[in-house]
């Protein structure tokens, strides 16, 4: 495989976990970088798709890790860019920005690693099974953590709800 067929094969997972594992969204994009930059520099060779896949995986678990523990990461101050379509109204602009900032807001809360498996699941569309052998955690252990994960954003949305 070509290296850009790589990353365009390994591109959604990297994207998806590095949002799960992060606060911001330009964090996300930051890691995003570095894993490709890290996969271009180093250029591995995979003895198969899964081995390509868990070594994206763990890179990506390492960039994000590696990144909270930086003194020039904490107490960042970020600003959200958000510019409207042409064919949306300035309030429907306004109540999708509402809408996926309460999303945003409630994912945040969610512990790390319930937040990784509920998106690995659900955005990417992985298997329980499939989870389990990137994370190197059983199949019973990813059905719990989705399970609490689901549950604890299932409060969350049941708090919000009750403020309204």
């Amino acid at each position: 495989m070509t290296t850009t067929e790589i990353i365009q094969q390994y591109s959604k997972l990297v994207h998806v976990l590095a949002l799960a594992r992060t606060n911001q969204p330009s964090d996300a994009d930051d890691v995003y970088q570095e894993v490709f930059l890290r996969y271009i520099d180093k250029q591995p060779k995979f003895r198969d798709e899964q081995h390509a896949k868990a070594w994206f995986i763990r890179v990506t678990i390492n960039i994000t890790k590696d990144m909270y523990k930086s003194a020039a990461h904490s107490k960042r101050v970020d600003f959200e860019e958000a510019i409207a379509q042409d064919d949306m109204t300035d309030s429907e602009f306004i109540s999708q920005l509402e809408r996926n900032a309460v999303f945003i807001e409630r994912i945040e809360q969610l512990n790390p690693r319930h937040r990784e498996v509920l998106m690995l699941h659900f955005d990417c569309g992985y298997t329980l099974k499939e989870i389990a052998r990137m994370t190197g955690d059983s199949v019973d252990c990813v059905k719990s953590l989705l399970a609490r994960a689901k549950k604890q954003y299932k409060e969350l949305v049941m708090k919000g709800e009750e403020k309204s």
